[in-house]
């Protein structure tokens, strides 16, 4: 089974190798892989990192000015060829084996279009933090006002990625979210028990610092799918959260690193 895989990639050089390689080391057998990194010109160690792997087989490097996350993450889907599709920003990691469990799961399961799996909170280190317990069942309804869907741990078929279109380029700390809905209203997602990617938290992911500017993207998107009783339901969701001191992400320094 052949994935694309595709890396939005900007000023992350400190982790960018080890993304790459925990994508390479996933080559099996049974997967083949063609892996796009879309650099918005870094001008940090991403670029000795980059040199690296110009000439690597499965490598293709683009280095352009881009609109965003979003806006990479499409470029290099115009030019995947797989059957199946996924990004990996440039500070996460795949886990050993995660391809192979996907591609095991697909092939037994021609039915399904749409997965995503367990996650593990890393520190810049590698360290294991925690699991990811933000993950729930899937639920079409419970998904239009909780993001139960652990971004690196998804992986979509192509004909998923050929019906749903784009990411869109409106939001830029929640897309995800609002193209997983988008997905639902055609495909049901299926929850894996496999743990299949490390989420690095390092203080300064955009899921951190962009704490106020995510939660109005939020709104919009709970406003936008659920209307009124959308927003009911996610305030009530979050002050229960809150109220029982359930914090989801782990506090890290932003002054740590390797």
């Amino acid at each position: 089974m052949k994935f694309t895989i595709v890396t939005p990639s900007y000023q992350q050089g400190l982790y960018l190798e080890r993304t790459i390689q925990s994508v390479l080391n996933q080559v099996s057998s049974r997967v083949e892989i063609e892996y796009f990194i879309l650099d918005n010109c870094s001008t940090d160690s991403t670029i000795e990192v980059l040199k690296k792997y110009e000439h690597h087989p499965m490598v293709h490097i683009i280095r352009s000015s881009d609109r965003g996350q979003a806006d990479a993450i499409n470029s290099g889907w115009k030019l995947g060829t797989g059957d199946v599709f996924a990004w990996l920003n440039a500070d996460d990691v795949y886990l050993d084996h995660a391809l192979e469990s996907v591609e095991k799961y697909f092939t037994a399961h021609p039915d399904r279009h749409a997965i995503y799996g367990e996650a593990v909170y890393l520190d810049a280190n590698d360290q294991l933090l925690k699991p990811v317990t933000n993950i729930r069942d899937y639920s079409k309804r419970s998904l239009r006002t909780h993001d139960f869907i652990t971004q690196p741990a998804t992986f979509l078929r192509r004909s998923v990625i050929q019906t749903t279109g784009e990411l869109s380029l409106n939001y830029r700390y929640a897309f995800d979210w609002d193209y997983w809905i988008r997905v639902s209203e055609r495909y049901d997602f299926v929850r894996v028990k496999d743990c299949l990617a490390g989420y690095r938290v390092t203080g300064d992911n955009l899921t951190t610092t962009g704490k106020g500017k995510r939660f109005r993207e939020m709104l919009r998107i709970v406003w936008g799918y659920g209307g009124l009783w959308g927003l009911v339901c996610f305030g009530w969701r979050l002050a229960r959260k809150y109220g029982m001191g359930k914090i989801e992400l782990p506090t890290i320094p932003r002054t740590l690193h390797p």
